[in-house]
């Protein structure tokens, strides 16, 4: 990509994620039980923090969120996947084309934000 100016296609992305009280920035974490690593880029924002005037709070986030990098996931997918798959959960491609959590098919990524993040190939 022109504007990919560090890193290479598989380092991970960054999106705005909900995530627990207490998760700091720049300390590793994962993101549900699928075991997504996960780097939060920014501290995580409070209620308090947005209606404090003298904060400047990173732009699009909401209470409980931070901006975070996805480790191994070069870009999301719109694809349908079975609402019983949880955030920050794996999801498999069924021989039907299906996505779910049963793991019994291809494993291709996670649900982060009811979107796939697709993990890179190793």
């Amino acid at each position: 990509m022109i504007n990919h100016d560090k890193g290479a296609p598989d380092a991970g992305i960054a999106v705005a994620l909900t995530v627990p009280d207490g998760t700091l920035e720049g300390v590793p974490a994962t993101y549900g039980a699928g075991g997504l690593l996960i780097i939060p880029l920014t501290k995580r924002v409070t209620a308090a923090d947005l209606t404090n005037p003298a904060l400047a709070n990173p732009q699009g986030l909401r209470a409980g969120q931070a901006s975070c990098l996805l480790l191994g996931v070069p870009l999301t997918i719109r694809a349908t996947i079975d609402a019983a798959v949880a955030e920050g959960g794996k999801v498999y491609l069924q021989a039907n084309g299906t996505y779910n959590g049963t793991n019994t098919g291809l494993f291709v990524g996670w649900k982060v934000n009811g979107k796939l993040a697709l993990r890179a190939n190793s």
